[in-house]
């Protein structure tokens, strides 16, 4: 009885041990032990921190899948190619990223599938889910290196500055000890005193120069409308003229062209004017020089009508008249006769 007492309990404890042991295959090792629907997803790292087939995948925390592959993708050398196995029915949705995270500090790396947004709609199996790039630890290390070399950088270059200026704020403080030495202090007071005397002799002045000028700018202050409207009104002018000037931009052009056209017509009549001039400018001598001559003879007539005036009635021969000298080329003029008939006394 004592035996068989032993035996159960040697059984009950070998199948707790099983039981056990299946429990941490499961939730532990990842078996498949219910053979569930998993799904097969693909997601691209440039940098995949140590994974490999068998890193367990977790969706928001949880554990939902393994890694079924990891390798250099063929189509893409600079990236590495993910292909994870998980659980049929897990909510991964449009928007989720997937990236490499770890529990701890020390603890191994696995990939980490956000839930995304509930708005988002499901992404089907077989499809690619973004991801994220991690920062890499010796890429912080590098980064914390740079940070502190230009820290000290700074610092060494701040001590100098710091010493610069402690050198630059003595000599201002020596500066100002001169400065503030008795006989420049007295100095200044009687510059100050100086200053207090000319501000109480000007103070009516300025007083009276600052309502002057209140007065004009207000006096000014109608111009400026006036000027202001005018301005307006001349704008507005423009405005008209330009406008006018748009409309009738072509006839203008028109009566500008034609008015070239005239002015061409008159230089061609000048020209041609000029032309017979000098063609006929010695006929014209001839003629001005023959008026003349027959002014002079008109006026000795006159002349001497004026001084005998019995002669009208007289028959005399008039004397010849000769042309001035130094004019040739022609014939003179034949010397008038008047034969008047005196009546009978």
């Amino acid at each position: 009885m004592a035996r068989s007492t032993e035996e159960i309990r040697v059984g009950v404890v070998v199948i707790i041990a099983a039981a056990l042991f299946l429990t941490a295959l499961v939730f532990v090792g990842g078996v498949n032990l219910f053979r569930k629907k998993r799904v097969v997803y693909t997601t691209y790292f440039k940098f995949a921190g140590g994974l490999e087939p068998g890193t367990f995948v977790r969706f928001g925390g949880l554990k939902v899948g393994t890694v079924e592959a990891a390798g250099i993708d063929p189509q893409d050398s600079t990236r590495i190619r993910v292909e994870l196995l998980i659980a049929g029915g897990t909510p991964i949705r449009s928007n989720s990223k997937a990236r490499i995270s770890s529990l701890g500090f020390l603890g191994e790396n696995y990939v980490e599938i956000s839930p995304g947004t509930r708005d988002a709609a499901l992404l089907p199996a077989g499809s690619e889910i973004p991801a994220l790039e991690i920062v890499q630890l010796a890429e912080v290390f590098n980064n914390v290196n740079n940070i502190t070399v230009n820290a000290n950088k700074a610092i060494s270059d701040l001590d100098d500055r710091v010493v610069a200026l402690s050198d630059n704020l003595n000599k201002l403080v020596n500066n100002l000890n001169d400065i503030a030495g008795t006989e420049n202090r007295r100095h200044l007071a009687t510059v100050l005193s100086n200053a207090d005397g000319m501000l109480a002799e000007s103070r009516p002045r300025l007083a009276k120069t600052l309502g002057n000028l209140e007065t004009t700018s207000t006096k000014l202050g109608p111009t400026v409308d006036n000027v202001n409207a005018t301005l307006a009104k001349a704008n507005t002018l423009a405005d008209h003229l330009n406008a006018l000037v748009t409309d009738n931009s072509k006839e203008i052009h028109d009566s500008l062209l034609r008015l070239q056209t005239s002015l061409a017509d008159t230089q061609r009549l000048v020209n041609n004017l000029n032309e017979t001039l000098d063609s006929n400018r010695a006929n014209l001598d001839e003629t001005l020089e023959n008026i003349r001559v027959s002014s002079q003879n008109l006026k000795q007539f006159t002349d001497t009508v004026k001084q005998r005036p019995f002669s009208l009635i007289r028959i005399k021969t008039e004397k010849e008249h000769l042309p001035p000298a130094g004019i040739s080329g022609r014939s003179s003029p034949q010397p008038a006769h008047r034969t008047e008939t005196a009546s009978a006394p």
